[in-house]
């Protein structure tokens, strides 16, 4: 299974997000998953009054079904996020666009306090099941509810994608929890991360034994791949022998 952690810088024009988008979706190959920030088609800027009035949803869902029949060309997978308007409230969503035209969306459910000023909280979470493989998706904060990922790795999850918007300096002090969470679930965890400086938090694959995969370059755009054998997730925790 390959992994392509595209860690971009969230704009603010959604066609030039989406065609950004493409772009790395265009290099894709057939089964690669692909991952995007927090964010980063529709644009994530909470702190400013204007951001959601500016937005057309409209225009948004468009973009997302152009990224899904682009996922579908090249037969691969990919997570992002954007905020979408559902159920009469705007959302901060997690789509996952999967090779056979199925698309999910997740919303972020522990929204930070910014947050709140802007979106409307999802109600639940839900593993996503592509064939053999079982992903569970969480957001930016949500990376400090280990009950979340507890219920994820209930459900049969064997990797769990976490979209992240924490660009500001003293988010870096998150770096050593995705190691955490890889190894007391004992699953693979992948978070991709804002490039935006001051960005200073990296994004990370990470395998079930704690060791790092792959760690991005803070502040720019960076896009890099790793393969890895999912069957290294580890089902029965009870039962494990690596610690």
């Amino acid at each position: 299974m390959k992994i392509t952690i595209a860690q971009l810088i969230v704009g603010r024009d959604l066609t030039a997000n989406q065609k950004r988008m493409e772009a790395v979706i265009d290099a894709a190959g057939p089964g690669d998953w692909v991952i995007f920030p927090e964010g980063v088609l529709s644009g994530y800027f909470p702190d400013d009054d204007h951001f959601l009035p500016t937005l057309d949803p409209e225009k948004i869902e468009t973009a997302i079904g152009v990224i899904a029949t682009r996922v579908q060309a090249r037969q691969c997978h990919c997570i992002f996020g954007s905020a979408t308007f559902a159920e009469n409230a705007w959302r901060n969503t997690v789509i996952t666009a999967t090779a056979d035209g199925q698309s999910h969306r997740y919303h972020k459910i522990e929204l930070s306090a910014l947050d709140r000023l802007r979106f409307s909280p999802g109600s639940h979470s839900e593993v996503v099941r592509v064939g053999n493989l079982t992903i569970g998706v969480v957001a930016c904060r949500e990376l400090l509810f280990p009950g979340m990922w507890a219920v994820l790795k209930q459900a049969g999850a064997q990797i769990i994608f976490h979209i992240n918007n924490a660009i500001q300096p003293h988010d870096r002090i998150w770096n050593h929890i995705f190691i955490t969470r890889a190894i007391e679930q004992g699953m693979f965890v992948c978070s991709v991360n804002n490039g935006s400086p001051p960005q200073e938090l990296a994004s990370y694959l990470v395998a079930p034994s704690g060791s790092v995969i792959l760690k991005t370059r803070p502040g720019q755009d960076d896009i890099i791949s790793a393969q890895i054998d999912i069957h290294d997730a580890i089902a029965d925790l009870a039962s494990r022998t690596d610690f």
